[in-house]
């Protein structure tokens, strides 16, 4: 019996593969089909389908019909003409019919039937038209039959702004985007997987560190302990030692003493004297009783360690118990809120940002205790110095200073993670940009808000009120603390004759008015609008400007005589004066500011800052007012408009052509520049006072205005 057998190979083919390389026209792209997309078999041996045939070949209608019979006769016995296969560019002649009559490629329609039969993922057909495979719009991204949509439908083939594809080159394109996406899927996911990794390493590295840091603690916990334990034991040994010292001298005389008496006793039984014994009985009767104190031991044997027992243990437990902590976050930093709190940014000025922490779940956190970093980076790549404060309530404040105009780069993390949103850009400005201000038609105020030529501010004790002499409309002009109107005083009395240049507040919250034409100082109280005293005499020549010192003495710059006199307001006499009016030499000429700073008053006193036209600025103090030094300028050496000194000691000095400096105090350093945008430039800068929280108010004389700036 024979037996045979028969090898069978079997080729697994790629359908989308292999339809793009043999089932498809290789002009338009499209699927080879019985319909409109036949295909056709060229004499170069490559094939077409029909439309594209039709496309290319002429069409025997064109021939004209009104020919000659000769030359019909010649084009029936020719071709067409001719063309070249649009794959190898050989010239092909052609036939009489046209694209009709070249002939089907049974190859290409045997593989169409046999992968028809054989393919399991069946390109889905109309149900309406059967035989119609479905055609798929890329634009509109939806899936249509050609029959059922007719041209007067508008359909997807009939918008040139539409992209149809055949179903099986839709589900390969679909297919290649779906893998695009998976491995952009898997990246992302190998780069969580990864940054997840390093977050178990790094917790792994940070629970060791903890975990020597708990060794390290309770290590020196238990030396002290030890320490404790060996002061306790050496203790007992010493007073053992000290006990045992005092025991054993007793013990050393008490040999000596029985020493001493057996010698004695020896050999006084042979002793036939009796005189001679009873000395010696007499001896040791006296002997016997001396003894009795070295009978009783002179130290006694009582040792004995107490504590307080259960209570004390207690305590110990209770402070050990409580001995170090553990800390652990539950923040989570992509979904931390960063907000800047200033709405536009400026050079020399603080910024701030807060950080609102927030869990996994998208809990607010309401403790503290997060590592929290920041970092500024400028336009040029460097790092600027930024301070992150604790608030322990869930918020963290970052604080920091730009130096340069531009776009920053701030950036905040938590556990050396970025929050969400980070790095946040923001422009920072190289002008300051006031946030409030008054001026002669702004908001269309009613005439009476409307100022002219104002000269001196100052600020009310608690900032809440500023005050600003009107000079052009004889009054003094009452606002609020964001420059709203609030009314007005002094009106045709203290500031009459447009001459109220100087303005100061006492402790008292009264305000003191220098009026130059009138020559005289009046004492004002703003709530009643009254005049309470007023300073007068001959040594007032040309009173301009006041201030007030911490005592409640005022201070009256004179340019008439040149002088800085010092006045009791109680009596309304001079204690002293800087300058002399006698003296051309010692003159202060041309006193342009004045104020008072009360920040350092060391047994009560103050110095004195003013100003003059020429830049300088003088600090005097002491019991005499003697001059104290001139304050260093660091930039614009402009004339001195107005002076100022917050209640930290910073003194601020408006100067020509426009500027406001800033500086650590009256004879300290310089800090920065407050120069408005050009737009809000001041035209010629006049008195200025501070309010709380770092802002200034300034007035422009020569612009009829009061701008708010902030300069901290």
């Amino acid at each position: 019996m024979t037996s045979s057998s028969r090898l069978v190979e079997t080729v697994q083919l790629n359908f989308e593969d292999f339809s793009e390389s043999f089932l498809t026209c290789g002009t338009c792209l499209t699927l080879f089909d019985s319909g409109e997309h036949q295909p056709k078999l060229l004499p170069c041996s490559h094939t077409l389908c029909r439309a594209c045939l039709q496309r290319i070949v002429p069409n025997p209608a064109s021939s004209s019909a009104s020919s000659s019979a000769a030359a019909a006769a010649a084009a029936a016995a020719s071709t067409l003409g001719t063309f070249r296969c649009p794959i190898c560019r050989e010239g092909i002649a052609v036939p009489i019919s046209g694209a009709a009559a070249f002939p089907p490629s049974f190859v290409v329609n045997q593989l169409l039937d046999l992968m028809v039969s054989q393919r399991k993922d069946l390109v889905p057909k109309c149900s309406i038209h059967t035989g119609r495979e479905l055609l798929f719009c890329e634009t509109c991204d939806s899936v249509f039959c050609a029959a059922c949509q007719s041209p007067e439908q508008g359909g997807h083939q009939n918008k040139p702004d539409h992209t149809v594809l055949s179903f099986s080159v839709a589900v390969k394109r679909t297919a290649e985007i779906l893998l695009y996406k998976a491995h952009l899927a898997t990246s992302q996911l190998s780069s969580a997987y990864e940054t997840v990794s390093r977050e178990c390493d790094r917790l792994d590295s940070a629970a060791e560190s903890c975990i020597l840091d708990v060794d390290e603690s309770f290590q020196q916990l238990h030396e002290l302990v030890e320490r404790r334990h060996s002061a306790v034991r050496s203790l007992v040994r010493k007073l053992q030692d000290e006990k045992r010292r005092c025991l054993r001298e007793q013990l050393g005389l008490i040999a000596q003493e029985k020493a001493k008496v057996e010698r004695e006793c020896e050999g006084l039984q042979y002793q036939m004297d009796v005189m001679a014994i009873t000395k010696k009985i007499s001896d040791l009767n006296g002997r016997l009783g001396n003894m009795v104190a070295l009978s009783e031991p002179r130290e006694n044997h009582y040792i004995a360690y107490k504590c307080k027992g259960s209570a004390e243990f207690n305590a110990i437990d209770s402070a050990i118990s409580s001995f170090g902590s553990v800390l652990v976050s539950a923040t989570y930093p992509g979904l931390c809120r960063l907000e800047l709190l200033e709405p536009t940014a400026t050079v020399n000025l603080t910024c701030r940002a807060r950080l609102q922490a927030v869990d996994y779940h998208g809990r607010i956190r309401t403790g503290g205790g997060d590592p929290v970093t920041a970092r500024l980076e400028t336009p040029l790549g460097e790092l600027l110095e930024t301070a992150v404060e604790d608030a322990e309530d869930g918020t963290y404040l970052v604080r920091f200073v730009p130096l340069c105009a531009g776009r920053h780069r701030l950036t905040v993390r938590v556990f050396d993670r970025p929050v969400r949103g980070c790095p946040v850009e923001l422009d920072v400005a190289g002008r300051h940009r006031p946030v409030a201000k008054v001026t002669a038609g702004s908001s269309g105020a009613c005439q009476i808000e409307r100022l002219q030529a104002p000269y001196a501010v100052a600020s009310s004790l608690a900032g809440t009120e500023v005050f600003v002499s009107d000079t052009g409309n004889c009054r003094i002009a009452v606002l609020d603390s964001n420059l709203q109107w609030l009314g007005e005083i002094g009106k045709d009395t203290a500031a009459s004759g447009r001459a109220a240049t100087g303005l100061a507040v006492d402790a008292a919250g009264r305000l003191w008015v220098a009026n130059w034409k009138e020559r005289q100082v009046f004492e004002l109280d703003p709530s009643q609008d009254r005049i309470v005293s007023t300073i007068s005499g001959d040594f007032l020549a040309e009173p301009g400007l006041v201030a007030v010192g911490s005592r409640g003495e005022v201070v009256v710059a004179d340019a008439g005589s040149g002088q800085v006199h010092i006045v009791d307001p109680g009596s309304g006499c001079r204690v002293a004066s800087i300058g002399n009016s006698s003296s051309s030499s010692r003159r202060l000429k041309s006193l342009t500011a004045l104020t008072a700073d009360w920040s350092n008053c060391a047994d009560g006193g103050c110095s004195l800052v003013y100003g003059l036209a020429s830049g300088e600025v003088t600090v005097c103090g002491g019991g005499d007012w003697a001059k104290i030094g001139d304050l260093r300028c660091q930039s614009s050496n402009g004339a001195v408009a107005g002076l100022a000194v917050d209640e930290f000691g910073r003194l601020l000095v408006a100067r020509q052509p426009g500027v406001v400096q800033v500086y650590t105090r009256p004879l300290g350093e310089f800090i920065c520049d407050i120069l408005p945008e050009e737009q809000e430039r001041l035209r010629r800068p006049g008195g200025v006072c501070c309010l709380p929280d770092g802002w200034l108010v300034v007035a422009d004389t020569a612009g009829n205005t009061v701008k708010k700036f902030r300069y901290t």
